[in-house]
């Protein structure tokens, strides 16, 4: 029931919702004075998704970067989180997102021999399509990076951030693995962090893709941009969950 329940506000949290939402209520509303003020409401609510320097900074106070992590330490697993790639049925090959490098790191690590094996955690996090991401991904690192079979160790269970953990733990100790690097995008950790940590499994982080920028243009504080109306869905669809799963206990 939480995983429904957590995909419908998922939805219903969407900037885009939330105006199209004011928009229909100002064609229903009749008084003309409160159908100009959710109008306005809308218009500043679409400045504000827009704006690409507000949800900048908001993201770089929420990400979490690498923490304990150096060059020099060894870890005996990377656990990767899923939400990278999935399979086209349709035109039959693998399609990757733009949180890809979860997995392409991981793979970079192994091949500098920082970590021994590779757990890739996720199975389908989708109410409609029965895809185990997590076998898609062993099947491209094993077919096409000539990474032993043996190496990676997947869970096709999970379908959410704490059944990650969850699983996870179950292989770390079925594997008698002591020491890991959690591996997951930058906006994404520190949900994923605090999973693990409830469940007691003590892992330096490593994130990837992050969003913040490091440097910064006079256009940035004003000109809108439309792809900024992902980013504040992904920002807020991070801070629910927290918020969700500290009431649930998960974090």
């Amino acid at each position: 029931m939480f995983f429904f329940l957590s995909k419908i506000l998922t939805f219903l949290i969407s900037p885009i919702v939330i105006i199209m939402v004011l928009l229909l209520a100002a064609l229903i509303v009749k008084n003309s004075l409160s159908r100009w003020r959710i109008l306005i409401a809308s218009i500043a609510l679409l400045v504000l998704f827009t704006n690409p320097y507000i949800i900048d900074q908001l993201h770089k106070g929420w990400e979490l970067r690498q923490s304990n992590y150096t060059q020099e330490k060894h870890y005996e697993a990377a656990i990767v989180l899923s939400g990278f790639m999935s399979y086209d049925v349709e035109l039959n090959r693998m399609t990757f997102g733009e949180s890809v490098d979860r997995l392409t790191e991981g793979l970079v690590l192994y091949r500098k021999g920082q970590i021994d094996k590779i757990i890739i955690s996720g199975g389908s996090g989708s109410i409609v399509k029965d895809i185990r991401e997590s076998a898609i991904a062993k099947k491209f690192l094993v077919h096409y990076c000539a990474v032993p079979d043996s190496i990676v160790i997947i869970d096709t269970i999970s379908r959410n951030t704490y059944e990650n953990a969850v699983e996870s733990k179950k292989l770390m100790k079925f594997h008698h693995i002591q020491s890991a690097l959690l591996i997951t995008s930058a906006f994404h950790m520190r949900r994923a962090k605090g999973c693990f940590d409830q469940l007691g499994i003590n892992t330096d982080i490593y994130a990837t893709d992050v969003s913040a920028k490091q440097e910064y243009y006079p256009s940035d504080l004003f000109v809108p941009a439309t792809n900024n109306l992902a980013k504040w869905e992904i920002l807020m669809h991070e801070v629910i969950g927290v918020i969700m799963y500290k009431i649930q206990g998960y974090n």
